[in-house]
């Protein structure tokens, strides 16, 4: 194994170490942990590559729990309609709970990575809702820390509470199968397609492929200027269509771009989109609603009633996990 030592080209990380030993961030982070349940080969080889790469894990032990009732929230961002309507069902609870919010948002460089250290503040946290898919991939619940619950999509490894997505695609696509024209499906093109988007797109392609019709499939890449693809795609779509995108903000271009196009919605072109975000009802948008609000608390209780057994002693109940139906909005959109 060819290994690169640290040469001025900056502080190696913890990916950095995990990438040149052939294993996943987690096992890293239980070596540095001195975590029983690491090989010993295992351990020898990740401690001679930090030992070469110059590595120094960020100083400072795991914090110890503190007396304040806190919850750590690890999430993409702060300001998407996804994350608003989550931590406004989070604080919810937690305020009629007597339990403070601290929410981490991880979309910037260097953020995932320190999280999933132990001296990270929100493993000082009594519990963790886990809203990032990235964080949720390198979750270990075998590591020492508080209890977690995922809210947003199915796990086999912790509590969740998702929206059947599956559903909310077929809910769409019975709907559009029935309209006449073209059936369009508009969707994010990602190299790693998160689950909850490629659920949507397979309850709806199977539930309008089982009524005996079709769906063309358009891209949206992820660096994409939204109106412009909204532009491309009413130039090359016929003039009685149905579009199903993915989310809200998508259809919402679509519908700007068309109204300054003088071209009608609701007729022979019509528009659908995922969310029903505050701006689906503004812009009369037919959409799905996903219930995110009700997501949030019944995750949030879901983690307060571990913590509960947590604290009477009680034996740990098997995995616990909820799935929420979504239900078709319709508007003038379609």
């Amino acid at each position: 194994m060819t290994r690169r030592r640290k040469n001025g080209q900056g502080r190696p990380t913890i990916h950095t170490v995990a990438q040149v030993a052939g294993v996943g961030v987690g096992t890293v982070s239980r070596v540095l942990n001195n975590h029983p349940s690491v090989r010993d080969d295992t351990r020898e080889r990740i401690m001679a590559v930090m030992a070469d790469l110059g590595y120094q894990p960020s100083p400072g032990r795991r914090p110890a729990p503190t007396d304040q009732q806190l919850i750590a929230v690890l999430m993409e961002d702060l300001y998407s309609p996804w994350e608003s309507r989550i931590l406004g069902g989070i604080e919810q609870v937690l305020g009629s709970e007597g339990y403070d919010i601290a929410a981490f948002p991880l979309n910037v460089p260097g953020r995932l990575e320190r999280a999933l250290l132990p001296s990270h503040p929100s493993r000082s946290a009594q519990g963790v809702l886990i809203c990032s898919e990235p964080m949720h991939r390198l979750w270990d619940p075998e590591e020492p820390g508080p209890p977690a619950v995922r809210l947003g999509s199915i796990s086999t490894k912790l509590d969740y509470v998702a929206i059947d997505n599956w559903q909310g695609g077929r809910l769409a696509g019975e709907y559009a199968a029935g309209l006449p024209g073209e059936v369009v499906g508009l969707w994010l093109t990602e190299e790693r397609e998160l689950p909850q988007r490629a659920a949507i797109r397979h309850g709806f392609t199977e539930a309008v492929e089982q009524s005996g019709r079709t769906v063309r499939r358009l891209g949206l890449g992820l660096q994409d200027h939204v109106y412009r693809v909204a532009e491309q795609v009413l130039d090359q779509v016929p003039e009685q269509v149905t579009i199903m995108a993915h989310a809200d903000s998508i259809a919402v271009a679509l519908l700007e771009v068309a109204q300054a196009r003088g071209m009608p919605v609701g007729q022979d072109l019509r528009i659908i989109g995922y969310g029903d975000h505050l701006e689906a009802a503004l812009y009369d948008l037919t959409t799905v609603h996903q219930p995110l609000e009700l997501l949030a608390e019944r995750g949030t209780r879901m983690l307060l009633d571990r913590l509960n057994e947590q604290r009477s002693g009680r034996p740990r109940r098997e995995q616990q996990w909820q799935m929420i139906e979504p239900r078709l909005a319709l508007r003038g959109s379609a």
